[in-house]
């Protein structure tokens, strides 16, 4: 597998790493205190990894040894599109959606930070870097209608009930990372045979830079 470099995205390492503590430490600060009530909720179907936070509901319906087929049900987010080197993109589109979340919205409402912050990706054509543009997004809870943003460059995105392709890894996930794990994912459907929308994956993550271990991280292709 070609790997891209942090050299030739255009970051030393130490830059991308610290960007990656500046871009994520602060605003899940706010989940500190229930990282104190790690002991999952009585009734509570969720995987471990969302920590006890709500996530966008699916069903296991072939485990292979290196990625898992689920069908997800419908589900709806907040969106936001943001053009520039990855870093840069994550860092502006996560506080924008953070500050959404806090109450800066027409209702003034604060709502519950969710899990996993997802990323959508497009890569290049050889598969080994990305593009310039990107799109994150907070997943919201069904029993939650959310409010009007007062920042245009947010909408709501709602994402029909389909199967998608996810392969699991631990550790800090960086851009080059996710890419690298999408390759993989993507060459590991084709093996199997298994058709899937390669304009695009989703890089997901459901951890605080705070978390030092036991981390989870997933990149995502939709089936097609």
């Amino acid at each position: 597998m070609i790997t891209a470099t942090a050299e030739q995205s255009g970051y030393s390492n130490n830059s991308m790493t610290n960007l990656f503590i500046l871009v994520l430490l602060a605003p899940f600060g706010v989940l500190l205190a229930s990282e104190q009530n790690e002991v999952q909720k009585p009734g509570d179907e969720s995987p471990w990894f969302c920590h006890n936070l709500d996530c966008p509901k699916y069903s296991l319906v072939k485990k292979y040894e290196t990625f898992e087929v689920r069908s997800y049900e419908a589900s709806r987010w907040m969106t936001t599109e943001v053009e520039g080197r990855y870093m840069n993109a994550v860092s502006k589109g996560f506080m924008r959606l953070f500050r959404y979340i806090q109450g800066d919205n027409e209702a003034g409402q604060n709502i519950p930070m969710t899990a996993p912050v997802a990323v959508a990706v497009y890569p290049t054509a050889d598969s080994t870097g990305m593009g310039k543009s990107h799109s994150v997004s907070f997943f919201i809870p069904p029993a939650i209608d959310p409010p009007k943003p007062k920042d245009a460059r947010i909408h709501t995105l709602n994402v029909p009930a389909g199967t998608v392709y996810v392969r699991s890894f631990g550790g800090f996930a960086m851009g080059t990372t996710d890419v690298d794990q999408a390759k993989a994912l993507a060459d590991d459907l084709k093996t199997e045979g298994l058709s899937f929308d390669e304009t695009s994956f989703v890089a997901a993550g459901y951890d605080p830079p705070f978390r030092p271990i036991n981390r989870h991280n997933e990149v995502w292709y939709h089936a097609a």
